[in-house]
């Protein structure tokens, strides 16, 4: 992340899955309006005169936000799909479930995210 240049990078690698807040995850514009996905890898669609950048993820789907805290809450259904890296919106970090919440839960603790909850 560069605050000097407002480019907010996606950290993308395998050492940090499955060992709690995930730091590869994005929100981005889907058929739906904002979804939530992990990256899982990018890469390049190279044809005879066009470059397409692309990304594999897997989709998270949103369940509601919690009762309390009003925060996002999301479900993974093991979704793979394909979008192109144009509809990604930006970075965003996502909780594990606990125990006192069954769900992933989009990180907005320390200053809660006004974009997100504008849309």
């Amino acid at each position: 992340m560069s605050a000097a240049l407002k480019y907010d990078y996606v950290r993308l690698t395998p050492q940090w899955r499955k060992t709690g807040a995930r730091y590869d995850c994005v929100v981005f514009n889907g058929l739906d309006g904002l979804e939530f996905a992990s990256i899982l890898a990018l890469f390049t669609l190279r044809t005879l005169t066009t470059d397409l950048w692309v990304a594999l993820i897997r989709q998270y789907h949103f369940v509601g936000h919690h009762s309390s805290s009003d925060y996002i809450q999301l479900q993974d259904v093991n979704q793979i799909d394909f979008i192109f890296v144009d509809s990604i919106v930006r970075a965003v970090h996502i909780l594990p479930p606990s125990t006192y919440n069954p769900f992933l839960t989009v990180q907005d603790l320390s200053s809660p995210d006004i974009h997100l909850r504008l849309q």
